[in-house]
């Protein structure tokens, strides 16, 4: 009995942080390299992979390269630090889409 408490708690726990983590809603036609680089690492990570996969062709295989988007993400970021006033999808257009 035990065993199933700590077990359900311990799946519990990410659910709760995945609800609060998406309901904050984010346009991104607005957010600035500077607002990026102050995101929370979860809502960071979000941004990433929509930002990988928006910049997808329609034809690419469907496949998470995590290596791939880590490297992207380090781009993305070294950016942002560089260019704190420039749209996030400036540099994401440069970046991400291989540009």
């Amino acid at each position: 009995m035990l065993w199933r408490r700590m077990i359900l708690g311990a799946l519990a726990t990410p659910l709760m942080t995945v609800g609060s983590a998406f309901a904050q809603i984010v346009d991104m036609r607005t957010v600035t390299c500077n607002d990026f680089i102050g995101f929370k690492r979860e809502s960071a990570f979000a941004i990433i992979m929509w930002l990988d996969a928006y910049y997808q062709d329609e034809d690419d295989p469907p496949i998470i390269d995590f290596e791939k988007i880590r490297k992207k993400a380090a781009r993305l970021t070294v950016y942002c630090n560089q260019n704190p006033t420039h749209s996030l999808t400036t540099g994401a257009e440069r970046i991400m889409a291989g540009k």
